[in-house]
């Protein structure tokens, strides 16, 4: 009998061991740029330490070494599960998320911060209800900085300047913007950047200013035209797949969902903050010109920013959401996160 009892001591010893090993799921985490990006650096790797520790260990991040696919992949990824989280650019899949791009239009806010909180409180005013983040738990949004034009011959101060010139864009706005302008559209994956620039397949580049740092091109685009506002900003989605998020342990939900939402996006726009700030001590280390574009640049952008924002409106008008009061509603906001509110 004795024997029996240790035996069953044992074995529920050895489940409980199993139990507690069990406890602190491990989730996989993909990031398309290098792992020494800003966004990992800067956004994702403090994000995780946090979690992590607020969870109490229950949960755990792992970075994959390589990406799980292209950027415009990676939510497809999260949904069937092949990565438990990731992020990617809501403008490289257009027509997926088109209403998202609201944060992308030119001449917005004036910080990372500004924008990605707006996002977060727009979406949930008016997009969450759209469902499209519903095959997903949606944990956050983000933008980068203001977008700047950078160039590797001459400043682009009038709007005669773009004539011609071949820019590497990344989403559907700066493209709107080149061609506006009689540039050349080139489309290429962010990190291919420093190639396409020194071999002179382009002539410049739309990036917020912590890409002159981050993907090593300050002694290439030696020349930066900022706009009040940004000429543009690209928003991200971040996700986790829905069955593995179901599974985690309270204290793991709970921490996530902390953590998430407006908490996210001003976390990730002081990262972004902070590289841009990074991107622009090395500029001016390099001797780099950095100009703000012209009145006549700057009249003839706000005109494409009216056309751009009547077309957003009426799409959203067809999409059953009032377009031009989204978009009041999101300026108004801006100035409200600006002021400190």
């Amino acid at each position: 009998m004795k024997r029996v009892l240790v035996s069953a001591g044992m074995a529920a010893l050895a489940l409980g061991l199993a139990g507690g090993a069990r406890a602190q799921t491990e989730l996989t985490f993909s990031t398309w740029v290098p792992l020494n990006h800003p966004i990992s650096v800067n956004i994702f790797n403090p994000w995780f330490e946090k979690v992590e520790k607020e969870s109490g260990g229950k949960v755990k991040f792992r970075t994959l070494p390589k990406p799980i696919g292209a950027p415009n992949q990676h939510y497809d990824a999260v949904v069937k599960g092949q990565v438990d989280t990731a992020y990617a650019t809501l403008g490289y899949q257009p027509e997926r998320f088109f209403p998202y791009l609201l944060a992308e239009l030119p001449q917005l806010g004036e910080t990372a911060v500004h924008n990605g909180v707006a996002l977060w409180r727009t979406h949930q005013k008016y997009y969450a209800k759209l469902g499209m983040f519903k095959d997903v738990v949606l944990i956050g949004l983000m933008t980068h900085g203001p977008g700047l034009m950078h160039h590797t011959k001459k400043p682009v101060m009038k709007p005669d300047d773009l004539k011609g010139q071949k820019i590497r864009v990344g989403g559907d706005v700066p493209k709107l913007i080149v061609e506006h302008f009689g540039g050349v559209v080139i489309t290429q994956p962010a990190p291919k950047s420093y190639e396409i620039l020194s071999q002179g397949i382009a002539d410049g580049i739309f990036f917020p200013m912590e890409s002159v740092k981050s993907f090593n091109i300050a002694k290439i685009v030696t020349h930066t035209t900022y706009v009040k506002g940004g000429l543009y900003s690209s928003s991200f989605w971040f996700a986790i797949n829905k069955d593995k998020f179901d599974k985690l342990d309270p204290a793991a939900k709970a921490a996530i969902t902390k953590n998430g939402g407006e908490a996210f996006a001003r976390l990730a726009g002081a990262g972004w903050d902070k590289a841009d700030a990074d991107g622009l001590a090395v500029a001016k280390e390099n001797k780099n010109t950095y100009s703000e574009a012209s009145p006549e640049f700057v009249a003839e952008l706000s005109k494409l920013t009216g056309k751009i924002e009547a077309e957003y409106a009426a799409k959203l008008d067809k999409l059953g959401l009032p377009g031009k009061q989204v978009i009041a509603d999101y300026r108004a906001e801006l100035a409200k996160i600006k002021a400190g509110n």
